[in-house]
């Protein structure tokens, strides 16, 4: 479908854009999943909210899942951050995952082709969802 793929390369570039920024991340293999698409400033909620919030110098991404938990997280990270959270761009992915049917971090590890050089492509974004509708 022609609109899903404009939505997943506007993920692609909105992930190119941050991808050198501090990110905060829920667990072990949300940070796996931003890893394997470049991502190098991941801080991953493993102390309590305010240790973490402390642990983060400058701005940061707060790009727990978009589930209850992951809202609640992020919602708590913001308010210890305070201006230091980019609220826009969290509500940007949170959109773009929205229309893809996405909730979790971990799910955009599908999003990284074999041809990966610096830039996310979309083949196995294709893959994984040719795989949902088999079972």
């Amino acid at each position: 479908m022609l609109v899903e793929k404009e939505v997943r390369d506007e993920l692609l570039k909105v992930l190119n854009k941050i991808k050198n920024r501090t990110v905060i991340v829920e667990g072990a293999r949300d940070r796996a999943a931003l890893r394997s698409l470049g991502f190098k400033q991941i801080v991953t909620v493993h102390r309590g909210l305010w240790e973490t919030a402390e642990a983060v110098e400058g701005k940061a991404v707060i790009l727990t899942d978009f589930d209850a938990e992951g809202r609640r997280i992020a919602a708590r990270l913001n308010l210890f951050l305070r201006n230091r959270a980019d609220q826009n761009m969290r509500r940007k992915i949170g959109l773009l995952f929205a229309k893809l049917k996405i909730k979790t971090v971990e799910e955009l590890k599908t999003i990284k082709g074999d041809d990966y050089n610096g830039e996310i492509s979309t083949s196995r974004i294709k893959i994984h969802n040719i795989r949902t509708l088999r079972g």
